[in-house]
């Protein structure tokens, strides 16, 4: 694998464009059933676009209540009555799309973070995730499995 190749990757060539984003008031059901419906582990939390936390699906199972001890009535009283503010990540570590790929992803494995809301100007514009860094990886080993022939 060419040395050049590998630093002149940014985080725009593998970050997710526009995600979805949920707002601090929406109740943490709402995040839930985001997280359920579109197969995300975490949601940029914005108002009018600007970035003001990250919510992800552990924050979300930790805060709900056990179906195990609590009725049904409950689960839905504390997901419905419970703003995402609560238990969001407020000011979360961000990067920007012009950022080598390669430093965002020692920021994530040296804070254990899964992702990183992508900003410009403050406003959310994607996401990088662990998910996203891995298809990197492989991307990079196949390529230098094919230059080896």
């Amino acid at each position: 694998m060419c040395a050049m190749k590998l630093a002149s990757l940014l985080v725009s060539d593998y970050m997710s464009e526009n995600p979805i984003t949920i707002e601090p008031e929406e109740p943490l059901m709402r995040a839930l059933e985001i997280i359920r419906l579109r197969g995300v582990r975490r949601l940029p939390v914005a108002v009018g676009g600007m970035l003001v936390g990250l919510v992800t699906e552990g924050d979300i199972k930790r805060a709900e209540p056990s179906t195990l001890t609590d009725s049904q009535e409950d689960f839905a009283r504390v997901m419905e009555g419970t703003p995402i503010s609560r238990i969001m990540i407020s000011k979360p570590v961000t990067t920007t799309a012009d950022t080598p790929l390669m430093e965002a992803a020692e920021i994530m494995l040296n804070t254990k973070y899964g992702a990183l809301p992508v900003v410009a100007g403050g406003r959310v514009v994607g996401i990088l995730t662990d998910n996203d860094l891995t298809r990197a990886l492989v991307d990079l080993m196949r390529e230098a499995k094919e230059a080896q022939g």
